[in-house]
C-alpha cells in the first residue's frame, strides 16, 4: 500500500464530500502532548511495523488513558469495526459505545469516513495525524486533532486502531477558514 497516495485520496474524497476532515501523515502536531503515545508506540514496536495491543498496558497509558479511544476491526471486505475502549474524557462526545459496532452507533453519513480512516491506519501500518471538525450532535463547535496508531493482535495481524484525541473550540464557522487551515499544512496538494 502506498500510504501517502491513499491518504491523499482520502483527503480528496473528504474535500469533495465536505467531511471537514484531513489526514496529515507528517505528524506535525500543534504541541508535544501527543509525544507520549507516539514515543510509547515506537518503543513498543521495537523495530516491528507495529506493537501488539497486549504490549501496551493501562499503566503505560495512565497519563493519557482518559483521552484514548480504541477500535477493533472484526472483519474485512467490507471492513467492520467495534468500539473497544472510550476514555472517560471522550464518553460525553462519543457516548458509551464500548462493545458496539460502528454501524450501530454512527450517523450513516459518517460511517464510511470512520471505516476508511481506520483502514488507512491498519493497512498503512503507521501513525497518522487527523484534523477535523466534530460532527456529533451538540458538539459541532469543536475541532479535533487526533493521533491514530495501529496495533496488532497477538498473532501479529493489524487489528486495532488507537487514537489519542484532543478537542478545542472552533475559531471560525466559515468554510474558507477550514480550507485555509488545510492549505497551510505543508505538503497539501
Amino acid at each position: 500500500m502506498n500510504v501517502l497516495a491513499t491518504a491523499q485520496a482520502l483527503n480528496q474524497r473528504a474535500a469533495r464530500e465536505k467531511w471537514y476532515h484531513y489526514c496529515d501523515p507528517s505528524l506535525a502536531f500543534s504541541d508535544a502532548w501527543y509525544d507520549q503515545l507516539l514515543n510509547l508506540w515506537r518503543t513498543k514496536a521495537n523495530g516491528r511495523v507495529m506493537p501488539k495491543r497486549s504490549e501496551l498496558s493501562p499503566r503505560d497509558l495512565k497519563d493519557i488513558l482518559r483521552h484514548i479511544v480504541m477500535f477493533e476491526r472484526v472483519s474485512t471486505n467490507p471492513s467492520r469495526y467495534r468500539w473497544r475502549l472510550i476514555g472517560t474524557s471522550l464518553t460525553h462526545m462519543a457516548g458509551d459505545n464500548t462493545g458496539k459496532m460502528f454501524e450501530d452507533t454512527l450517523n450513516p453519513d459518517h460511517l464510511s469516513r470512520w471505516v476508511e480512516c481506520c483502514d488507512l491506519i491498519l493497512d498503512g501500518g503507521q501513525p497518522m495525524r487527523f484534523l477535523g471538525r466534530v460532527h456529533l450532535q451538540g458538539r459541532e463547535y469543536l475541532d479535533a486533532e487526533n493521533l491514530f496508531v495501529p496495533l496488532a493482535n497477538d498473532a501479529g495481524e493489524p487489528t486495532f486502531a488507537m487514537a489519542l484525541c484532543r478537542y478545542t473550540p472552533r475559531r471560525s464557522e466559515n468554510d474558507e477558514s477550514w480550507e485555509s487551515q488545510i492549505a497551510a499544512i505543508s505538503g497539501v496538494q
